[in-house]
């Protein structure tokens, strides 16, 4: 995607966020829809989906799998989805950067 075509190209400035979010009401993957759309400044739908980057479903099955509830450690994953950098965390934060 070149900077043209980037959710954040309208002239609002990128920033770096952080949210938390409780993963027994929502699912990582659809955290990180909505945390980089908040850091876009643009709908989730304005973005490319989210498996041409990633498996939604092995990032739920990671970060937030019924027995994480149960543990005492911890997760994260890095990647790259869009012009952003996501971090997340089985801890419930999602942390989003420009690339």
């Amino acid at each position: 995607m070149s900077d043209e075509d980037s959710p954040s190209s309208a002239g609002v400035p990128r920033e770096a966020i952080q949210n938390q979010y409780e993963w027994s009401a929502i699912k990582p993957s659809t955290a990180v829809v909505e945390t980089v759309a908040q850091a876009a400044n643009c709908d989730h739908q304005e973005l490319s989906p989210l498996y041409e980057w990633i498996d939604p479903e092995a990032l739920d099955a990671i970060i937030a799998p019924p027995l994480a509830r149960t543990t005492h450690t911890t997760t994260s994953i890095s990647f790259t989805y869009t012009d952003y950098s996501v971090t997340v965390h089985s801890t419930g934060a999602v942390h989003v950067a420009p690339a």
